[in-house]
């Protein structure tokens, strides 16, 4: 059984004067019937001074209810940080019949004994974790659950060499910014390093102990890790631009391989039941009477083998010319709408870059434009944020530059 599904999405009629098409491309992953490869997850919180209280509590708690109802087979990890740094539960593989409470009653009393509560250095959490995984080779999906509640007290260039030294060691860091006292930038750099799930806001400590038990369920359905999607072109084909367009819009580039035809661009892990939409627009030397501009394929390690899966013919893109403009000029609702959201996602970002240059008119300008473009689009979690930063709340300001969410268009997969 293939791991992965495609479907694409474009107009297949081109007129003779244009040269150039907008398509998406949707991957969904397959359930899996047995797990590939195990799966090994840090969990390296903050324990900051700013974390005393309801946040320290109820991360405590969702990190016993972790012990306690993680899947069984995942290997599990706990790092707690401040302006030092503890192992609090070495890589243990959870297992049928395995007394949990006893795991818990051992968590408990090692953070009883620790001294906390000092500053934020985010890389010590970060090398400790890789520390820890290092210590088993092999072939493994690897995951650090990074929560923080404040901002980082070190220099900036120590998190960055920890996070690429995380990205060396394919640990993919899936980052929390809990509570208000967070920086975006330092978040979204984990993610885009490591090709880690884009991160995410949790202001209330209510919410922690959901937010981690729907995450940790997710990864332990690893589809797979190391995942490129890979674009065949024809000879003088250029792909003017390629980008994630849900679950989050992350704009990027496709790499040009070299020999003319291929093009990849790297892709965050992908667990059961995962479904990706990429937009890509393709720019052609030439078109001819009908031309193949583009087959999708997906590589990814899965039981430490690299496998490619190619989506059939179905889902090539394939062009007509065509003199009939009632059929050239007709527009792909899914690529109209993921182009809409586009636009969102550069309006969003343009407010947050005029807010951090202190620009509030420009900002506000910018705001209004993603605001409309929110409602019509019926993104409602961005429509509420953006009337909640409009309101001058600094969370949502936060939240909305951790990245655009935006509204699956191609459900039908």
């Amino acid at each position: 059984m293939a791991a992965f599904q495609f479907k694409t999405y474009y107009n297949p009629y081109i007129s003779p004067l244009t040269n150039s098409v907008w398509g998406v491309i949707s991957v969904t992953a397959n359930e899996i019937i047995e797990q590939a490869q195990d799966t090994i997850i840090s969990l390296i919180c903050d324990v900051s001074g700013s974390m005393q209280g309801g946040k320290f509590n109820s991360m405590i708690s969702t990190t016993e209810d972790l012990i306690r109802n993680i899947p069984d087979g995942i290997l599990f990890n706990i790092v707690v940080f401040d302006s030092a740094v503890n192992e609090i539960l070495p890589v243990t593989q959870l297992q049928p019949g395995m007394d949990r409470e006893r795991l818990v009653d051992t968590f408990r009393h090692k953070m009883r004994m620790l001294k906390i509560f000092g500053g934020t250095s985010m890389s010590l959490g970060i090398l400790k974790a890789i520390e820890a995984q290092s210590s088993l080779q092999g072939n493994y999906s690897r995951y650090g659950i990074f929560l923080t509640d404040g901002q980082n007290t070190e220099p900036e260039s120590a998190l960055v060499a920890a996070v690429k030294q995380a990205s060396d060691l394919h640990m993919h860091l899936c980052a929390y910014g809990y509570g208000q006292d967070w920086t975006p930038d330092a978040l979204v750099k984990m993610a885009q390093i490591t090709q880690g799930w884009m991160p995410k806001a949790v202001p209330n400590p209510e919410d922690l102990r959901d937010e981690f038990n729907s995450l940790v369920t997710r990864m332990a359905k690893t589809v797979a890790t190391d995942v490129a999607l890979k674009l065949w072109t024809p000879t003088g084909a250029n792909i003017r631009s390629l980008s994630q367009a849900y679950p989050d819009w992350v704009k990027g580039e496709a790499a040009p391989q070299g020999d003319g035809h291929t093009w990849v661009v790297p892709v965050p892990p992908m667990s059961a039941k995962d479904h990706r939409d990429f937009v890509v627009h393709i720019e052609l030397a030439s078109v001819g009477a009908r031309v193949v501009a583009c087959k999708p394929s997906l590589v990814y390690v899965s039981g430490g083998q690299s496998i490619e899966e190619k989506g059939d013919q179905s889902n090539w893109m394939i062009l007509e010319q065509t003199h009939d403009a009632a059929q050239f000029q007709q527009v792909n609702p899914v690529v109209a709408g993921y182009l809409g959201q586009g636009e969102l996602a550069r309006a969003t970002q343009a407010m947050t870059e005029a807010l951090n240059a202190g620009d509030k008119t420009g900002a506000e300008r910018h705001r209004t434009e993603a605001l409309n473009i929110a409602q019509a689009a019926g993104n409602r979690a961005m429509t509420e944020v953006l009337e909640a930063a409009g309101k001058g709340s600094e969370l949502a300001r936060k939240t909305a530059a951790l990245g655009t969410s935006t509204v699956s268009l191609t459900d039908d997969n």
